[in-house]
């Protein structure tokens, strides 16, 4: 039920559908809130609803959809806490809450409450502060890696280099540092299918290592604009 300009609430009477696996209604004008109720959904594996006017916060009872493997929220108007247990699900494949009002940090734990997480987008979220975790190296299914735009803070982890199937990773317009060495580059240079790394307008205030041109049989975009480094 995509692209198909619906309005209005997002029917109560849906949730009732215990059997239901997929809910797909991106890119409509949905708007108000996402009820509680959804929790009911059990069997859900995918749910995207994407792209419309929805507000209030994600309800937290999104974690009783244990096997749930894509949720998909973005570009919405929803807001409050971004509650850990949004996370509490192993099986998800795919967290897509890009553009939205959340506040709140990474869980320090993320490796082990999603080890089976291939794409994370939580791209330009109004209050997303905090370090990212060293421990987001045990999130080693990771492919696409989506964090521009927050405010983190603190020193980018040399664990991303254990992130071996990492193909995109999205740093840009936070508040990351690391030591002049930029020790990071060196270790990311064993993501050896990494094609994409941003981290422009970071203030990382070092030396570029030569070791990142071991990255050259795969790396097709490399951005560092405003991060204050020199090359050696």
């Amino acid at each position: 039920m995509e692209r198909n300009q619906i309005t209005g609430s997002v029917p109560n009477s849906i949730f009732n559908i215990s059997s239901l696996q997929i809910l797909s209604l991106s890119m409509n004008n949905l708007s108000g809130f996402l009820s509680w109720e959804i929790g009911n959904l059990t069997k859900m594996q995918h749910l995207q609803i994407n792209e419309n006017k929805l507000i209030g916060e994600i309800p937290k009872e999104i974690s009783n959809l244990v096997e749930l493997e894509e949720l998909v929220l973005a570009d919405s108007i929803f807001s409050g806490e971004l509650d850990t247990e949004i996370f509490n699900i192993s099986g998800l494949r795919i967290i897509d809450l890009t553009d939205n009002n959340l506040s709140g940090s990474l869980p320090p734990n993320i490796g082990s409450i999603l080890p089976n997480i291939e794409e994370l987008y939580l791209h330009n979220l109004i209050n997303l502060f905090g370090t990212i975790p060293h421990y987001i190296s045990n999130c080693s299914k990771l492919t696409i890696l989506e964090l521009s735009d927050n405010k983190l803070t603190g020193l980018i982890p040399n664990s991303l280099g254990y992130l071996t199937h990492l193909q995109y990773l999205y740093l840009d317009e936070n508040n990351l540092t690391h030591d002049s060495s930029l020790s990071f580059l060196a270790s990311i240079t064993n993501c050896r299918n990494l094609t994409t790394l941003s981290l422009d307008l970071n203030p990382l205030n070092g030396m570029l290592p030569a070791s990142i041109g071991n990255l050259s049989t795969s790396l097709r975009m490399f951005y560092a604009e405003s991060c204050n480094t020199i090359c050696q």
